[in-house]
């Protein structure tokens, strides 16, 4: 499975890193998300087109492998390649490698066509494809599902939805789970430990004025990596599920 590679160079602002000088993850998500719609532009596939046909793209996925977050300062390469399609979901790929071309983080997503009046998953258009010369498919590509949340050891934290939390889409803009999720997590053992890995798969949309319920539980594996289950729910509806893999530092 292969299309069209779309890279660019990009040199990680202040403003985009934590506390402990690496890139967050709301940060790297926004990065790799415009990489994206770069590519589409300059195939001539532009927002303004698919809103003429009343249809944006929403993620449902995304699944993630950490070597290491890129630093403050460094000038990282960012790549992203269409890998792939089906009836209703298209499958894209972006990697973030160092200036030695050493791989930072490696993300596959999973994207659907969503009619912008009904907000409503439809068949995808064949004729928006074509330009990324990815894979026509039968079969889903098989995605790691969130692990859940543990009985015990549960926390939570509320948050109301606002004005800026709103993208393009009229919901609240993918990467903003990211800030819900991390934020419920201990700053402590955010400094001590390294992510590895992340899985995210969102369920259903997040408006303005909404007040969603950020809920994570933890435990250990076997080979001592920490796991971090998140939901994020929206009164009673689940609004996304997730996991995150954590190393010691």
């Amino acid at each position: 499975m292969s299309g069209l590679i779309y890279r660019r160079t990009h040199r990680i602002k202040g403003y985009e890193c934590d506390i402990t000088g690496e890139i967050t993850l709301p940060a790297l998500v926004d990065l790799m998300m415009d990489l994206s719609g770069q590519q589409s532009d300059s195939l001539g596939n532009t927002n303004d087109q698919m809103s003429e046909r009343g249809l944006s793209w929403i993620i449902v996925q995304y699944d993630m492998q950490i070597e290491r977050m890129p630093h403050q300062g460094e000038e990282i390469i960012l790549e992203t390649e269409a890998m792939s399609y089906n009836r209703f979901f298209t499958y894209r790929r972006f990697r973030a490698y160092d200036e030695r071309e050493q791989l930072c983080v490696e993300v596959m997503t999973n994207f659907v066509m969503m009619d912008i009046e009904t907000r409503k998953m439809v068949q995808i258009q064949k004729d928006l494809l074509t330009v990324y010369q990815a894979d026509e498919i039968r079969t889903m590509v098989r995605m790691r599902k969130p692990i859940q949340l543990e009985p015990e050891n549960r926390k939570e934290q509320d948050f109301r939805v606002r004005y800026l939390d709103i993208d393009y889409n009229r919901h609240v803009n993918n990467a903003k789970y990211f800030d819900w999720i991390i934020n419920t997590i201990d700053p402590k053992f955010i400094m001590d430990h390294q992510m590895a890995a992340v899985t995210i798969k969102y369920e259903k949309e997040v408006e303005y004025g909404n007040s969603i319920t950020s809920v994570m539980s933890t435990k250990e594996a076997e080979n001592g990596e920490i796991i971090t289950a998140h939901r994020i729910m929206n009164g009673e509806d689940l609004a996304c599920e997730a996991h995150m893999i954590w190393k010691k530092v």
